[in-house]
């Protein structure tokens, strides 16, 4: 039976995509206007033109198919709209499940984020993990945060929907915002990291983006409909990431520490210039609330009851600084 696969253009899903080459049967790929599909590597692939927030494109190619992983985002640290995030995270989502309860999918896979679980702050947080509402910090948190609580009504509807929690992807792939440690690597190796923001203590959950496709494929095969699975690496704080990395390529890790009220304020100026000039700015004031938390996450779950398995980051980082 042919597969349904939104958001397979992005550093994440062309990677998926390509594996399900290997399950010998036809991908049915939802691709917005502009897209690139050249690297694509799937001989049994079916473009469909379309867009999640165009429900008529989704009926269109989800005919026939009875799997379906979805995971088109927005993903972006700054839009000059912020509605664009609900309209794609939350709307779009919406009627993906729609079209898929009426097709009668027997399989719904979906990529949530570590960030609609929310902030550990000093704990490990697992799946069952509830976000504090009242503590969002950006509109792409709030906007997957909502999305979450979407899942339960669908599921209460009889859609069979996994639901996946990837936590911060880095590794080979399509340089994107959504790749977002690759281009801090970029940064770092060409000594453009001012310092660490606060005092680097703060944790973060990096996973390799092979083993995040590999979890995709064993929800598939072996997920409870129902249930969620975080899929993770190692906690490392920063100030521990950056010597890892001096360790593996030579180049020296920054040594200052930048006060977060110090990045806030930088972070509004290229917020205003942003909104000037239509430029992405590097930081904006909500991303600076987030890394000053930590997002420790564990995937016991995944491990015991889907088999995923995840490498070092050592191991990652090495394969990642190959490729660059």
């Amino acid at each position: 039976m042919p597969i349904f696969v939104t958001g397979g253009t992005g550093f994440l899903g062309k990677q998926l995509v390509k594996e399900l080459s290997y399950l010998d049967e036809d991908v049915h790929l939802l691709v917005r206007k502009n897209s690139n599909v050249k690297e694509i590597d799937n001989k049994r692939l079916k473009i469909f033109p379309g867009d999640v927030t165009n429900i008529r494109t989704i009926r269109e190619a989800i005919k026939g198919c009875k799997t379906v992983f979805h995971m088109a985002s927005l993903v972006k640290a700054w839009v000059r709209n912020p509605l664009e995030f609900y309209r794609v995270n939350v709307d779009g989502f919406a009627n993906v499940m729609k079209c898929a309860l009426e097709e009668g999918v027997t399989k719904f896979v979906y990529t949530s984020s570590f960030m609609a679980i929310g902030p550990s702050n000093g704990k490990i947080n697992t799946e069952e993990t509830l976000h504090d509402p009242d503590h969002l910090h950006n509109h792409y948190e709030s906007s997957k945060y909502i999305a979450h609580q979407l899942v339960q009504e669908y599921l209460d509807k009889r859609l069979p929907v996994i639901t996946v929690y990837p936590c911060v992807i880095y590794g080979p792939g399509e340089i994107t915002e959504g790749n977002l440690i690759v281009r801090i690597i970029l940064d770092f190796l060409e000594q453009k990291i001012p310092g660490i923001l606060g005092d680097g203590s703060k944790l973060w959950n990096y996973v390799f983006v092979t083993d995040v496709v590999k979890g995709h494929l064993l929800a598939m095969k072996k997920g409870k409909v129902g249930q969620k699975y975080i899929l993770g690496g190692e906690n490392v704080s920063m100030e521990n990431f950056f010597k890892l990395l001096e360790a593996l390529s030579g180049v020296k890790a920054p040594q200052r520490h930048i006060p977060f009220w110090i990045a806030k304020m930088s972070a509004r100026w290229d917020e205003l210039i942003a909104r000037i000039s239509g430029k992405i700015p590097k930081h904006t004031p909500s991303i600076i609330e987030i890394y000053k938390h930590d997002w420790a996450f564990s995937s016991e779950k995944a491990e015991q009851e889907l088999g995923y398995t995840h490498i070092p980051l050592k191991e990652g980082l090495v394969q990642t600084l190959d490729w660059i």
